[in-house]
């Protein structure tokens, strides 16, 4: 009664459903123009429909399925016509697995759609078939799918046990795509439910299984949820970068469903920022993509986004016609019928469990029936054999009479064979003599034999021979050109060395000889004007003199600092350093002379309970440097920022650490100075640098800060980098792993 009720619903109650569908396509293409898209995987499209008329009984049936899994994001109709055609046949071949795939792909497609009792219906029977046939691979699928079913419905306590039971499945058949696919999954419900650092876990290690296996799809998928996690932890610009990576990767291998929701969440991020022209645009693009495949949920999310766009830009009208159109999908979606549809299918599918319970029960009492019947029949055959051991008994004295009888036989028969064998005898006796002629040709062959192996054994020796001197001149070859390569990397070192020392020279004579020359001429003015000099202009030619000689010790302390630590006489301590406290005080020593310039120095610690573990001298050194150097390029009446942050993914390479939790500390310098333009970038942390940029007030610079700050940070077991745009000031980043416990 269960079924019956079910067909009547699937199949009356669908022209209905498809009719609101249709409304609510129709009230889209009024508001979004179709945008022309290739289809997808063509070229495979192509190949299989080529291949199609060639196929018979089970190949056919996997080229079907394939079509069927091609046309699932171009062209949902025809996705549905193959899956249909090869469930057809599948059934016919009786082939349950092609019956399973084929029923599996269409529940993808129904999902797709938004038609979830579909789906979930397609998705059960597969299920059903592949525990049948106890193909693993085909199980885990159909969990995964209907879990996503239940995500959608956001029944999220549903989809995640069906997404655990999948997991558990492909791990114990090492299937490492099926544990990513899975880990992806359970990580973006997490993420729905708030649980940001676990879902967070979850899809930083699926990432990293995709990235290992090659699936370009998971890569992107798992990418674009942790950009959503960052966004609703209100980091706007990991999330923006996470999300656009999503995009490419998407755009690249032509996945338009994945385009959808990747330009819908960009969307999102920027709604959030108040980029509403931007945010406009993305929302605009998500709609027509997801319109193009029939991706309900994107488009549901889609015109929730714009009904919020003109919302705040006051345009209440088209506000309220995309509000509609969200309203009208989601009742599609999550309505009572769709509800009470899977409610019914779970209600048969537990009935279906409860009739293989009682078959299974009648079985049983069979088997137990027919062991007692054997016991009966065992009775009747006993009395049986001992009848036909009777009849043996009987039989073998008759045997007995024959056999003695045929042994009289083959005595008679012997005594003729006795005499065929004088005969061989004798032809034996001849046959001895020829093999003694022959074994004596034999010697004198293998005479000749053995003299043909001395000599050959006496060339061989001399091939050896000549074969190890050709090894010995290769060698002493390999050795003269390896000598040479050491040689020429010698040379090349000292060229180096000597170019080095030129520069450092070179630089050493003209960075000393003005400040010493300024010393000399106020020396020399003091001395001979000392008397006719107030006091004040003393004093003031004094206040240069030091002035310039402390550009000289800066100058020979960046020299001699860099030579240090380039020689490997660099002396660091390993203790727990708080970056937080450390940076502050930079940032109070050096308020003065940002306040001497009318530059407000900004200070904000994000992270002030972790520790990382190095020298604290040196960590001074590395802040202060960078703080010095965005003061000195910084106009006057403009900002500098000086954070310290914490994250549990390094921002320069986008990775957790390998296998293990790992946390980084980055200290972040931004100014609103002139930026830095591509060129400058390249040689932005060498030896001797010299920028377009120049310092604001006339500050000295000897190219050799920020070659030094390299070399420190690289020492505690960091990374520094730029990040800037030619016009638009610069920001100067230092991270550090945070100190394990």
């Amino acid at each position: 009664m269960t079924k019956v009720l079910l067909d009547y619903r699937v199949h009356v109650m669908l022209p209905y459903y498809r009719l609101a569908l249709c409304l609510a396509l129709g009230f889209i293409a009024v508001f979004q123009p179709s945008t022309a898209w290739a289809i997808q995987n063509k070229a495979i499209i192509d190949s299989l429909k080529a291949e199609l008329p060639k196929t018979q009984g089970e190949k056919r049936v996997t080229v079907l399925n394939a079509l069927a899994w091609e046309y699932r994001t171009s062209n949902q109709d025809r996705a549905i016509e193959y899956g249909l055609q090869a469930l057809g046949l599948a059934e016919q071949l009786q082939l349950k697995s092609g019956m399973a795939r084929a029923l599996n792909n269409l529940g993808v497609v129904y999902r797709r759609r938004g038609n979830y009792p579909q789906a979930l219906d397609y998705h059960l029977k597969a299920l059903k078939i592949s525990e049948e046939i106890r193909d693993s691979a085909d199980i885990g699928q159909a969990l995964n799918r209907i879990g996503l079913i239940y995500q959608g419905q956001v029944n999220y306590q549903a989809a995640l046990e069906y997404f655990e039971r999948a997991r558990q499945i492909y791990e114990r058949t090492n299937d490492l795509l099926g544990v990513g696919k899975a880990m992806t999954n359970i990580g973006e419900i997490y993420a729905r439910q708030g649980k940001y650092s676990l879902g967070l876990e979850y899809l930083v290690k699926s990432q990293a299984i995709h990235e290992e296996t090659g699936y370009r799809d998971g890569v992107a998928e798992s990418g674009l949820e942790i950009g959503l996690v960052y966004g609703k932890q209100g980091n706007t610009r990991l999330s923006l970068d996470y999300l656009q990576k999503a995009l490419n990767l998407y755009e690249d291998i032509g996945n338009k469903s994945g385009v959808a929701q990747t330009l819908s969440s960009i969307a999102g991020i920027l709604l959030q920022t108040g980029e509403l022209k931007k945010a406009e645009e993305f929302a605009s693009t998500s709609l027509e993509y997801a319109r193009e495949v029939g991706e309900i949920e994107w488009m549901k999310q889609a015109s929730k986004t714009l009904s919020a766009i003109y919302t705040k830009r006051e345009n209440y009208k088209k506000a309220l016609d995309y509000q509609l159109l969200y309203s009208t999908l989601k009742d599609s979606v999550t309505g009572e019928e769709s509800v009470r549809k899977i409610a019914d299918l779970e209600a048969m599918l537990a009935l279906e469990k409860r009739q293989a319970q009682i078959e299974l029960l009648t079985k049983e009492n069979q088997i137990q029936q027919l062991i007692r019947n054997s016991f009966a029949v065992g009775f009747v055959m006993v009395f049986v054999l001992a009848y036909v051991l009777f009849r043996s008994n009987h039989q073998q004295k008759k045997a007995n009479q024959l056999l003695s009888q045929q042994n009289e036989e083959i005595l008679r028969q012997q005594k003729m064979l006795e005499e065929q064998a004088s005969e061989i005898q004798l032809a034996n006796t001849e046959l001895h003599e020829a093999n003694i002629n022959l074994q004596r040709q034999q010697g004198i062959l293998e005479e000749q034999t053995r003299e043909i192996e001395m000599a050959n054994n006496e060339l061989l020796e001399l091939n050896i021979n000549l074969e190890h001197k050709q090894k010995t001149l290769e060698r002493q070859a390999e050795q003269i050109e390896k000598a040479n390569e050491e040689l020429q990397t010698g040379n090349s070192q000292l060229n180096e060395l000597n170019e080095q020392l030129n520069d450092f020279l070179a630089i050493a004579a003209h960075d000393l000889k003005n400040p010493l020359s300024s010393i000399v001429m106020s020396a020399s003015a003091i001395k001979r004007y000392y008397d006719r000099m107030s006091k004040e202009d003393v004093l003031e030619m004094i206040g240069n003199v030091e002035v310039t000689a402390e550009r000289m010790r800066l100058i020979i302390h960046n020299l001699l600092e860099l030579n240090r630590i380039e020689s490997g006489k660099l002396e660091m301590a390993t203790e727990p350093v708080q970056p937080g406290e450390i940076t502050e005080q930079i940032a109070q020593d050096w308020q003065v002379k940002a306040n001497a310039k009318s530059i407000k120095l900004r200070y904000d610690n994000q992270a002030p309970d972790k520790f990382i573990t190095g020298d604290p001298n040196i960590f001074y050194q590395i802040v202060e440097n960078l703080v010095s150097n965005a003061i000195k390029y910084s106009p006057a009446n403009k900002n500098v920022w000086v954070r310290v942050v914490s994250s549990e993914i390094s921002a320069f390479s986008g990775q957790s650490g390998a296998g293990i939790a790992q946390q980084y500390v980055r200290v972040e310098v931004q100014d609103e100075g002139p930026g830095i333009s591509a060129e400058d970038k390249a040689k932005l942390f060498g030896k001797f640098a010299r920028l377009t940029a120049q310092p604001t007030a006339g500050e000295h610079s000897t190219g050799l800060g920020l070659s030094i700050v390299k070399r420190l940070v690289e020492a505690m077991s960091g990374r520094v980098w730029c990040e800037s745009k030619l016009g638009k000031g610069a920001t100067f980043v230092a991270e550090f792993p945070v100190a394990v416990a």
